[in-house]
C-alpha cells in the first residue's frame, strides 16, 4: 500500500481516479502531500472526501506554509474541536494536531505549555497506534522539546522507546540514532555517539535522507580519525554486540580503516552541501578522512568546483 506522497507522485504521472482516491485509506495524507506541494487544484479536489476536521488540518498546513501563525492557530484550534466531535471522533487526528499545537506554542515562546502538548500526543499516539509515522515523530518533537532545555537525560529516555528492531519505520529510527549520538557526543560518551552515529549513517544513506546521513558520517568520521587500526573491530560487529558499560569504561574511539572507506566514497559520491562559505569543519574532516586512506578523489571536486573561500580548508588542500 503506498503512503499518501508515494499516490500523489503517481497523480503527478498519471491523474487518479475518483475510485483510486475513493479507496485510498489515508485520504488526508494524499490530501497533505498535495497541500505541501503547492497543488491547490488538487487540494480543491480533495476536500470533497475529508472531514471538516481533516479540512480544518489542511487549512492549518497551509497557513503553516505561507508563515502565517494567526492562521494556522485558529485552523488548528478548530480542527482539534471538530477532531472532538461524537459524529466524526477522531483521535489520531487530535493527537496529531495538539502536537503540531505544542509546536507552534514553542515557536510562540510558550514553552513549558508546549511541552505539556508534545507529551499528550505523544503518549496518545502510541497507545492509539504505536510504531506509526506520526508516533515517531512526536516522540522525536518531544525529544527535541527536552534537548532544546538542556535536558539531554530526558530526551535519550524518551528516545529510547524507539528500538532499533522496530516497530517503528527505519526513517525514524534513523533520526533517533542521529539525535541521540549529537546527545551523546555533548554529554562526552564518544564511543557511544560513534556507534549511534554509524547507525543513524547506514540508515539514512538507505532512505535518501542525504542531509541527515551526511551529518551523521561527519560525526562518525570526527570520532573516529584518532585511532585508525586495521585490528579495531567493524562497526557492523559493534552496533550488533553493544552492551552497557561499567561504572567509569570510556575507551577512546578507534575504527576499521574499511568502515571509514565506505564513510569516505558515500560522502564524495553524494556530496551536495558545496564548498563555498566558511569556516567548513565538514569539509575539513572528510579531506583528512580521504589523506589517512590516501584517496584525492574528493581533494580533485573542491578543486574543480573553484569554490573554496575557507582559509584554513584551503592550507589543508595545498599541503
Amino acid at each position: 500500500m503506498p503512503t499518501g506522497f508515494e499516490l500523489y507522485e503517481m497523480h503527478c504521472v498519471e491523474p487518479l481516479s475518483e475510485g483510486t482516491i475513493q479507496e485510498f485509506n489515508d485520504k488526508l495524507g494524499l490530501a497533505e502531500a498535495g497541500i505541501i506541494a503547492g497543488d491547490d487544484v488538487f487540494c480543491s479536489k480533495m476536500d470533497a472526501y475529508l472531514s471538516d476536521a481533516e479540512s480544518f488540518f489542511i487549512n492549518f498546513r497551509r497557513a503553516q506554509l505561507n508563515n502565517d501563525f494567526d492562521n494556522a492557530q485558529d485552523f488548528l484550534k478548530e480542527s482539534v474541536e471538530a477532531s472532538r466531535r461524537s459524529t466524526e471522533r477522531n483521535h489520531t487526528l487530535e493527537a496529531r494536531s495538539r502536537m503540531e499545537w505544542g509546536l507552534l506554542r514553542f515557536t510562540a515562546g510558550e514553552e513549558e505549555e508546549a511541552g505539556v502538548d508534545l507529551r499528550w500526543a505523544m503518549e496518545r499516539l502510541k497507545a492509539l497506534e504505536e510504531g506509526s509515522i506520526a508516533h515517531g515523530v512526536a516522540t522525536l518533537n518531544l525529544a527535541e522539546w527536552h534537548t532544546s532545555r538542556n535536558e539531554g537525560i530526558m530526551a535519550l529516555a524518551i528516545l529510547s522507546d524507539i528500538n532499533r528492531e522496530g516497530p517503528h519505520k527505519e526513517p525514524i529510527i534513523a533520526t533517533s540514532r542521529l539525535q541521540i549520538s549529537c546527545i551523546l557526543f555533548e554529554l562526552g560518551d564518544y564511543v557511544s555517539s560513534q556507534r549511534h552515529a554509524w547507525v543513524a549513517f547506514k540508515a539514512c544513506s538507505n532512505n535518501k535522507m542525504l542531509e541527515s546521513a551526511h551529518q551523521s558520517a561527519l560525526i562518525w568520521m570526527d570520532l573516529s580519525l584518532t585511532n585508525i587500526d586495521e585490528s579495531a573491530t567493524r562497526m557492523s560487529e559493534v552496533v550488533s554486540e553493544s552492551s552497557p558499560r561499567e561504572l567509569g569504561q570510556n575507551p577512546p574511539c578507534c575504527a576499521h580503516p574499511e568502515d571509514l572507506k565506505e564513510v569516505v566514497e558515500w560522502c564524495t559520491d553524494n556530496w551536495d552541501l558545496g564548498f563555498e562559505g566558511g569556516p567548513r569543519p565538514d569539509i575539513a574532516v572528510l579531506l583528512e578522512a580521504e589523506r589517512e586512506l590516501g584517496f584525492d578523489k574528493f581533494s580533485i571536486k573542491i578543486v574543480e568546483s573553484g569554490e573554496l573561500t575557507d582559509q584554513t580548508v584551503l592550507a589543508m588542500l595545498n599541503q
